[in-house]
Order: structure tokens, then sequence, then C-alpha cells
């Protein structure tokens, strides 16, 4: 049977990176939504131009404001299973020394 070693510390860097980069998504999103408030002269006066330009520019941002909150879930979710990882290496690793050690103090008597 092959040698399994997991690197929990690693691990756990990796789900805390994740959060960052969630953390870091939902900045980029508020500057997003914060582009979106033009005022209504901001392309031009153009008779139907005017509006078409408006309407093009509001539906590229809240497209981009919709990619940033669905990459920081995708980031959440990792980051919080890449935790929950760590945490079941590391019961699983206690359940396993428990174990032997029960085993180790039955041969004893």
């Amino acid at each position: 049977m092959p040698d399994i070693e997991v690197d929990v510390a690693a691990v756990r860097r990796l789900g805390t990176a994740a959060e960052q980069a969630a953390a870091g998504l939902t900045g980029l999103g508020s500057a997003i939504a914060a582009a979106a408030d033009v005022p209504p002269g901001a392309f031009g006066h153009l008779p139907f131009a005017s509006d078409l330009l408006r309407d093009n520019y509001a539906e590229q941002v809240q497209g981009g404001a919709e990619l940033f909150r669905a990459g920081h879930d995708a980031f959440r979710r990792v980051g919080a299973t890449l935790g929950e990882t760590a945490d079941a290496y590391e019961r699983n690793e206690q359940e396993i020394d428990q174990g032997f050690s029960t085993i180790g103090k039955g041969m004893g008597r």
C-alpha cells in the first residue's frame, strides 16, 4: 500500500489564498458597481445614440458585476472546502493516534 502524506499546512494556505481571492473580487465588484453610476449626459446628447451607448455600457457593467460575484462565490466555496478538508485530515490523524494509543494500552495488560 502506498504511503500517503498530506501537507495540511499547505492545504490551509491554499484555503486562505482562495478566501483572499474572494475578498479581492468583492472589492473589484464594488468598484465595478461604482463605475455604473454614470450621469445621463456622459455619453453626449445625440438622439438615440447617447441612450444606446449608455444602455450598452450599463449592460457591460452588469455583466461584469455578475462575473465578479460568481468568481467570489466560487473562491469562497473553494476556500471553505479546503479548510474543511484540512480539518478532516487532522481529525482522522487524531483518531488514528487515539486508536493506536488504546491498542498499546490494551497490549500492556
